[in-house]
């Protein structure tokens, strides 16, 4: 286990010191990590896309709506409180401003991006890599800010895919027919 943590350290700090440091990245990365978590903007992104598209399937509101929630419950409150493992921030001052104080494993943010875009991009594959590379720019945001480990970031994007392939496998199939 040792290993895996060092491993996940050194990964982290590869990723952290090839990004530049300056006021464009930090605004930029500021932005994404504020918008991951934000169910305004996934409901806003689903509005257009009802209105734009005229999907007349509304069921994916619900699909989203219990994978958001779930994945929300399974990470911010069983997962964190499950494995207390401490943010990297202790040695950056201004991290501290934009990391909450709780657990930093798994990464709430990047599990909410990921259960997103996946409920998002199975039902609107025309734009599935442009909502998949949000999510990934909102898990880079979280290692820049140094929120978060690499693995953290990692392990949330898993739990937030998971979580909605299962929302997708129980529910959607059954009403399909």
């Amino acid at each position: 286990m040792a290993g895996l943590i060092l491993l996940d350290q050194q990964i982290t700090n590869l990723i952290v010191n090839f990004l530049p440091r300056n006021f464009i990245f930090d605004k930029v990365f500021y932005f994404f990590s504020f918008l991951g978590s934000s169910i305004w903007v996934w409901l806003t992104i689903i509005i257009i896309l009802i209105i734009a598209e005229e999907k007349k399937d509304k069921r994916f509101l619900i699909y989203f709506t219990l994978s958001f929630l779930a994945t929300s419950f399974l990470v911010n409150l069983v997962l964190k409180n499950y494995f207390p493992r401490q943010r990297p921030y202790a040695k950056y001052q201004i991290a501290q401003q934009s990391c909450p104080n709780t657990s930093s494993f798994p990464s709430g943010h990047s599990a909410l991006a990921f259960a997103s875009v996946f409920m998002l991009g199975f039902f609107d594959k025309k734009r599935k890599w442009f909502y998949y590379l949000f999510a990934f720019f909102v898990a880079l945001s979280r290692i820049y800010l140094h929120c978060h480990f690499f693995l953290d970031t990692v392990f949330g994007a898993v739990i937030g895919i998971a979580i909605s392939w299962v929302v997708i496998k129980l529910f959607y199939r059954q009403n399909k027919t």
